[in-house]
């Protein structure tokens, strides 16, 4: 009979600490009860032999549960965020890989790849690109299409043109040459880019670290912590870290088919 028990009380307390809470406080009298009837000591929630003769329900010991709640919602504020910028994203490298070409530019995408399918217009001071060489030189590009709507049509950029992806991945598109004259749009966007990232402090970061990453570690316990630390970086890279916004150009129904994503963040004419 005490065989019985001994194998009885063996397998109950190798398989207590696996239970969950509430397998646990029934486990846990059966293992007094058997221990009481063989004249062993009894033991506490965590299996631990005590000196005097415990009540047979015990109650595990139950550590509070985190409140996550704060966390949570960042997280989906994160994944809210994700999406719009994926939408964005995919529109830019759309526009990066249709207006890329050795030489000269497509002019389709310069005239109907804007914004509900208008042009595209310079994030800076809100303008065409304008076309040059030939019959239409100095003719906006949507004015030109509208005349002469040729698929195959390319063209030289008056002043050049620099297509490019911000931090966010969110297109950019500028009238210039980078590095050239200080008063193309596109060097003086990169100045003021550089001023606003200088002047840009982010206090809620490191207060937010801890927690966020004590969610991440409680909401996804399969990951590793390098997944856990990857994911706390996106989050707070997307949320705290200096946010360029959108730009001028923005996806519409009008547009063309989205493209194959592009390899290049930047694009110049």
């Amino acid at each position: 009979m005490s065989k019985d028990l001994l194998r009885q009380l063996r397998s109950l307390e190798e398989e207590y600490p696996d239970q969950p809470i509430v397998a646990q406080l029934a486990d846990l009298r059966a293992i007094n009860e058997i221990r009481s009837q063989l004249g062993m000591p009894l033991v506490d929630a965590r299996l631990n032999e005590v000196g005097v003769a415990v009540e047979a329900d015990v109650q595990p010991e139950v550590k509070p549960t985190p409140d996550h709640t704060e966390a949570r919602e960042i997280y989906q504020t994160y994944l809210r965020k994700i999406e719009e910028l994926e939408v964005h994203r995919a529109y830019a490298s759309q526009v990066s890989k249709a207006t890329s070409n050795r030489g000269m530019t497509p002019v389709r995408p310069l005239a109907t790849l804007g914004t509900n399918g208008g042009p595209l217009l310079c994030d800076q001071c809100g303008k065409a690109i304008i076309l040059e060489g030939g019959e239409f030189n100095g003719v906006p590009a949507d004015v030109a299409w509208q005349r002469n709507p040729d698929d195959k049509w390319t063209s030289w950029i008056s002043g050049g043109m620099v297509v490019e992806k911000q931090t966010n991945g969110t297109l950019r598109i500028y009238h210039g040459y980078p590095g050239g004259h200080q008063n193309h749009c596109c060097n003086v966007a990169s100045r003021e880019d550089r001023e606003a990232r200088a002047k840009f402090k982010s206090s809620n970061r490191s207060e937010k670290q801890k927690m966020i990453l004590a969610f991440l570690e409680h909401e996804f316990p399969d990951k590793t912590k390098e997944e856990h630390l990857d994911l706390l970086n996106q989050i707070l890279d997307t949320l705290y870290s200096y946010d360029p916004g959108i730009g001028v150009n923005r996806p519409g129904e009008a547009s063309e088919e989205p493209a194959e994503p592009d390899t290049a963040a930047d694009n110049w004419a």
